[in-house]
Parts: structure tokens; C-alpha cells; sequence
């Protein structure tokens, strides 16, 4: 069961001039000055859209995950499955910086790409121009089909829930979960990046790989919100 929330986001194509007119909005009050007319007539004209966001119910280390390996009619103990699942893990990093490409059947394939800041000409490009190394997940067959199995809950967003068990230990009877510091993840990127109409979550809370190694919101904390 996978366990979806639902957020509105900002789908207007000029995203990020509109955050930025909220943020400048957001420095106004904090001043106790007036806004600008032009950033509020500018933010004005966002149009959001309801997009589901993942929400993992729990985090599962390699204790957690080896624990339940072994209830799977393992001939192998727990500590054995983790002692062997932390070894992977050090010989997948090690072989990574190899620079080799590994497969592991059907979980997938697992990889590197590499950020790098761009030079004049080729021949003016050195090492010193990477900044950065990926790595990249190519799912197997069986994860690139979860969907087809996949069975969606709706539940609070965690930002919700923390801001209702907030309120019953301050013994409070009205939890306000539209207010900038409970509204569930964003009301537009604050990279100014713009969600598709499919409702893609492409950062959900629960974190994952990107193929392009690029970096993305759209997990709890969403911004762009002002009061």
C-alpha cells in the first residue's frame, strides 16, 4: 500500500518570478512595509493544480531490511543478511569509483554520471572542471512496473500530522493547516521549476534517484507560501 498525500502546486510557466514576488511580499511584512502592488497583482495570477506526493510510512535501515529478508524462509540469519548487505554496499561504492557499471538482475543497473562546470574549448577542459558525481539508478523490469501492483492510500501530509499532534499537546482544538509553516508541501518549486500536467512527483518526501543526477523539490517542504 502506498500511502499518497495531496498538494497544490504552482503550475504557471513564470513559477519563479512569482516566488521571487512572494519572497519579496514575505521581506515587505517582516519590514512592516506595504508590498508592492506589482508582486501582489503578480502572484495573483499563479494557478495551482492538486498533485499526489508519496508518503513513505516508515524508514527501513539495513537491520530493519535484513530482519525482514530473513522472515522470508531464509536459510540465513539476520546478521548474516546484514553483515552480506553492508559488504554489497561498501563493494558497489568501491567498484562505482572503478568506474564500472553494475547489474544485479533484476533490481537493475547502478551508475555514474558526472556534474561539471563548462570550459571555452576542449582542450582548455581539465579534471578541475568536475564538480560533482551521481549515482544513478537504471531499475530493473520488475521496479520499472511497480505501478501495475501498486495499491494508493490517502493519508495527511507529514507536516499535517506533525502540526495536529502539535496542537493536541498544546491542547488546542483548531489546528490552522493552511498557515505557511503546516500547508503540505509547496505551492510552487522554489526553483522556479514548473510541474507537468500528469502530476509527476518528482521529489517526493521519501528522497530517490534521478537519472539526470539534477536536483528537485517537491517533498515536505515545498516553498513559495505567504501569509
Amino acid at each position: 500500500m502506498i500511502n499518497y498525500s495531496i498538494a497544490m502546486r504552482g503550475v504557471n510557466s513564470n513559477l519563479f518570478e512569482i516566488n521571487q514576488a512572494k519572497k519579496r511580499i514575505n521581506e515587505a511584512k517582516a519590514k512592516g512595509e506595504v508590498p508592492k502592488q506589482a508582486d501582489l497583482d503578480l502572484v495573483a495570477t499563479e494557478v495551482q493544480k492538486a498533485f499526489a506526493v508519496a508518503q513513505y510510512a516508515e524508514v527501513m535501515d539495513i537491520e530493519k531490511f535484513a530482519k525482514h529478508i530473513s522472515t522470508h524462509g531464509c536459510v540465513y540469519s539476520r546478521a548474516d543478511i546484514g553483515a552480506i548487505l553492508y559488504m554489497a554496499v561498501d563493494c558497489m561504492r568501491e567498484q562505482l569509483l572503478e568506474g564500472r557499471k553494475i547489474r544485479l538482475g533484476d533490481l537493475g543497473d547502478f551508475s555514474v554520471t558526472i556534474n561539471s562546470i563548462g570550459a571555452a574549448s576542449a582542450d582548455k577542459f581539465t579534471a578541475q572542471n568536475i564538480i560533482g558525481v551521481n549515482v544513478v539508478w537504471d531499475p530493473g523490469k520488475d521496479f520499472k512496473t511497480l505501478f501495475n501492483d501498486a495499491e494508493f492510500n490517502l493519508v495527511a501530509s507529514r507536516s499535517v500530522q506533525a502540526a495536529v499532534l502539535k496542537a493536541l499537546k498544546a491542547n488546542q482544538g483548531v489546528v490552522d493547516i493552511t498557515s505557511p509553516d503546516n500547508t503540505p508541501d509547496g505551492g510552487g518549486d522554489s526553483t522556479g521549476e514548473t510541474p507537468d500536467d500528469t502530476g509527476t512527483d518528482s521529489g517526493s518526501g521519501s528522497g530517490g534517484s534521478s537519472s539526470s543526477g539534477s536536483d528537485s523539490n517537491g517533498g515536505e517542504d515545498g516553498g513559495g507560501y505567504y501569509e
